[in-house]
């Protein structure tokens, strides 16, 4: 998810594009992709290719330091991973992972793109991002584009101006399929390259992606480079003062009574749990289920990962501690049949596997 307040999270959603392909070519192109050191495993939680659980406390016991999540299942993660190293960039965006194959493609401001392990998250490449890079666009299961900021001294056409490069890779075998740039008229980019914020990517056709950044919107064609600029996107109307998420499919909504904060999805029948916003929330396509990462309390320090199918919250994971005291920063979450990702504290990344997918399960 994008950084901001609830209003803006909701509008970030709202506004996620597709993004478009850059020319062919060696132009705008990166170096050939490096095997990087596994990324470190944290202590305690669970291990890299450990197997996730219930903790031993089991439901209706107590979570240490988290007298309101009493009652709840304590999950545990298959892996907790901190990746290495950590660029000194604003943490302007941190995307919901994407789980492609054996792989688990992680993009963020201050880490790039990285290729995780799915079974161990031990890292097994990492490619340029830069700050305002897209969430990786899967078109196939051997075929992943990879949009980035482009390295200084790529040039564009006569009368055009480069928006952003990208990388067309197999995310298994770490190899580059092709690479380039993406480019616009000059007049048509200006204030879409100068506006700032993350791009985005999005399609299945590689020559008529679309690309976009903020309310911009392009039709790119990755056999050309070329960008053709479509109608913006009208901005998003504010969402109600109750709302404090949306996954896509349904808004949560902060409800206040009796003394107490909860969030709750949709319109009251969805899971209801104690907290004062949602950081992020994703949903498994098809299925009554999901996960969400709620905000406990204004401290910014407690935060926890919630499991649930249909209106039954069937596990709870409270995050580590950030590392700066607060967590102000994005979070990236994911759900599907294999498990639920979690991207968060700029370089941190869980897996939670079997059994906590099985509910979502066709058996």
């Amino acid at each position: 998810m994008t950084r901001g307040g609830p209003g803006a999270r909701l509008a970030a959603a709202l506004l996620a594009l597709p993004l478009a392909g850059c020319g062919k070519g060696d132009a705008g192109a990166a170096p050939p992709p490096s095997l990087a050191p596994p990324a470190r495993p944290v202590d305690g939680a669970g291990g890299a290719g450990g197997a996730g659980g219930v903790s031993d406390a089991g439901a209706g016991a107590a979570v240490p330091g988290w007298p309101e999540l009493r009652g709840l299942v304590l999950a545990r993660p298959a892996w907790l991973v901190e990746l290495e190293p950590v660029v000194p960039r604003p943490e302007l965006v941190a995307h919901a992972p994407v789980v492609v194959g054996d792989r688990v493609l992680v993009a963020g401001s201050r880490v790039d793109h990285r290729g995780l392990d799915l079974a161990s998250g031990a890292e097994a490449w990492r490619r340029p991002g830069g700050a305002a890079l897209a969430r990786p666009l899967a078109l196939g299961r051997g075929d992943v584009v990879l949009l980035r900021e482009c390295d200084g001294g790529v040039a564009a056409p006569t009368d055009h101006a480069v928006l952003a490069c990208f990388d067309r890779i197999d995310p298994a075998a770490i190899a580059v399929r092709s690479g380039g740039r993406l480019h616009a008229p000059a007049g048509e980019a200006g204030a879409c390259v100068a506006g700032g914020g993350a791009w985005s990517l999005a399609g299945d056709d590689p020559a008529a992606l679309v690309l976009g950044r903020n309310t911009c919107r392009f039709v790119v064609d990755l056999g050309d480079g070329l960008a053709r600029r479509v109608a913006d996107l009208a901005p998003p109307p504010e969402p109600a003062e109750d709302v404090v998420g949306h996954d896509g499919d349904a808004p949560w909504r902060q409800v206040v009574g009796g003394g107490r904060s909860e969030v709750v999805r949709g319109a009251g029948a969805g899971p209801r749990l104690p907290g004062l916003t949602v950081l992020a929330a994703a949903r498994v396509a098809g299925r009554d289920a999901g996960a969400v990462v709620v905000r406990a309390d204004s401290s910014l320090a407690r935060d926890f990962l919630a499991g649930y199918v249909g209106a039954a919250v069937t596990w709870v994971w409270p995050l580590p501690p950030p590392p700066d005291g607060a967590r102000a920063g994005p979070v990236g979450l994911t759900a599907d049949d294999r498990g639920v990702t979690i991207f968060f504290d700029a370089h941190r990344v869980a897996r939670f596997t079997a059994p906590w997918a099985a509910p979502t399960r066709d058996r």
